[in-house]
């Protein structure tokens, strides 16, 4: 039986959903599969060095940004 699980919408640009589209048409893989193997990469990333730099360096352009924002609200 396979395992079900909780519908959530993506939404795509309108390029990327053409290219994946045909993608999984021609390799014959689920759109939610494929989502499933691209989001475990990604954390699986997200916990190497690497991919805790990436993090690290988003994070302080975030706080950057937020007072970026704080500032110009005067």
């Amino acid at each position: 039986m396979a395992m079900r699980g909780t519908k959530t919408t993506v939404y795509l640009p309108e390029e990327l959903r053409r290219t994946v589209k045909k993608h999984l048409i021609d390799t014959g893989e689920t759109l939610s599969k494929y989502v499933e193997i691209a989001l475990e990469n990604q954390l699986a990333f997200d916990k190497t060095r690497a991919g805790k730099k990436r993090l690290k360096a988003k994070q302080k352009a975030d706080e950057i940004d937020s007072v970026i924002r704080d500032l110009t609200k005067d």
